[in-house]
């Protein structure tokens, strides 16, 4: 008796099997997180150098940062400006691009610049007390000649956290 009902559901069996996986492949592609959608831009300066920078100021935004992006353009970068002024650590998960990060402190003076390997966990943290970090294309900093003591231009209105 009981094969006559599978025999009867079966159907109906397979295509709650088949919804089942697609729902499972529909989270495992989105498994690496979600992409930063576009936040607003702010220019900037690195020494002489103009930087169209996207502004993380926000929980949120800084937790995406550059996640699943696949390009960043020559000059772009982001722009991250942390609630306080403190020890402040990145990292690249889920991101698909080499990155270097500066470091700078309230006043905009770089601290440190650091070399980050897309998909890593690999911690890197400020040198001191930063309250921003710029995210570049790998190398950018270097082909430019830009060092720590380099000063970051920054709108004053850019300075904000909004969460």
């Amino acid at each position: 008796m009981h094969f006559d009902l599978i025999k009867k559901y079966r159907s109906a069996f397979v295509m709650a099997v088949a919804t089942a996986a697609l729902g499972l492949a529909a989270c495992a592609s989105n498994a690496a997180g979600p992409a930063q959608a576009r936040l607003p831009t702010v220019q900037i300066r690195v020494g002489e150098h103009a930087v169209k920078a996207e502004l993380a100021n926000t929980v949120l935004s800084r937790q995406i940062g550059l996640m699943n992006r696949k390009e960043l353009g020559k000059n772009s970068g982001m722009l991250f400006v942390f609630k306080r002024s403190e020890t402040q650590c990145m990292w690249m998960k889920n991101t698909l691009i080499d990155l270097d990060v500066a470091f700078a402190d309230v006043n905009g003076t770089i601290l440190n610049i650091e070399h980050m390997k897309a998909g890593t966990a690999d911690i890197h943290c400020s040198a001191g007390d930063a309250k921003l970090a710029l995210e570049m294309n790998r190398d950018w900093f270097s082909t430019l000649g830009i060092k720590a003591g380099e000063q970051l231009h920054i709108p004053q209105q850019a300075m904000e956290t909004l969460e």
